[in-house]
């Protein structure tokens, strides 16, 4: 099962940690662009959260799908895309990232910010991986990324934010045996009329061999499959496991 968030760290989530997927998104743009030139621009947004990636190609003339369990995250977004959902070319679908069946068909789909580290295990990620597949046209692609073992191993540790308009803080946790991560966010942030929202989320996230991975992206049909840094997607990785975080590039 895909994480379900809170409305309260939603609210945080909308207003904190939406920097990755912002400098991210025109990355994916240009690798969607540069491989598939055809002129598809139809994007299926997988765990979208509060809709800032979805918001990123509706603004560059792309139709957006965006899929998420958490209603509470669903509902910012369709605020924060509120004209394109008015428009029509913006939909919100709740469902779960592993179980999912929709009638349209993409040109490209994404998910960013680790949030396929948060299924359960690799045969739900492969059950993930099954659903994409299914909604992607022929030649279309799929962009994620990934916290590695690497990347998890430095979840070991406390860190606290203290800002005028927010105090966050991280307890995380590294289980080696289970190559799993367990990290629990808590704190306050302020509202616009000056007063102060308590949130607290725990969630785990699971790591899993690159080789792993791809085995599974070609099982459920992919036909190639490259790890590339967020900074350049369109240059593959000699040595993904020693990365922090690796984006997959999956072609059907």
């Amino acid at each position: 099962m895909e994480s379900s968030y809170t409305a309260p760290f939603a609210q945080a989530y909308n207003q904190r940690w939406t920097g990755f997927v912002t400098l991210v998104g025109p990355k994916l743009r240009t690798l969607y662009e540069q491989v598939c030139s055809r002129g598809e621009r139809s994007v299926l947004d997988v765990c979208c959260g509060t809709g800032q990636l979805a918001l990123h190609f509706l603004q560059a003339g792309y139709v957006v799908t965006g899929l998420d369990n958490s209603e509470p995250m669903l509902a910012h977004a369709r605020i924060n895309c509120a004209s394109f959902v008015s428009s029509g070319e913006m939909s919100f679908v709740q469902a779960d990232a592993a179980d999912f069946s929709l009638s349209s068909r993409f040109g490209f789909a994404v998910s960013t910010f680790d949030a396929l580290n948060h299924l359960s295990g690799i045969d739900t990620l492969l059950s993930c991986f099954s659903c994409v597949h299914q909604c992607l046209l022929l030649g279309g692609l799929f962009a994620f990324d990934l916290n590695t073992v690497m990347g998890l191993r430095r979840w070991n540790n406390v860190t606290v934010e203290d800002a005028p308009d927010a105090m966050v803080i991280n307890r995380g946790m590294y289980d080696e045996d289970k190559r799993q991560g367990r990290i629990k966010i808590s704190g306050f942030v302020r509202q616009e009329l000056g007063n102060w929202l308590r949130f607290d989320e725990t969630f785990v996230e699971n790591a899993w061999p690159v080789r792993e991975v791809t085995t599974a992206l070609l099982e459920v049909g992919f036909s190639a499959v490259y790890q590339a840094r967020a900074a350049d997607l369109t240059v593959p990785l000699a040595d993904p496991e020693s990365e922090p975080r690796v984006f997959f590039v999956a072609r059907v």
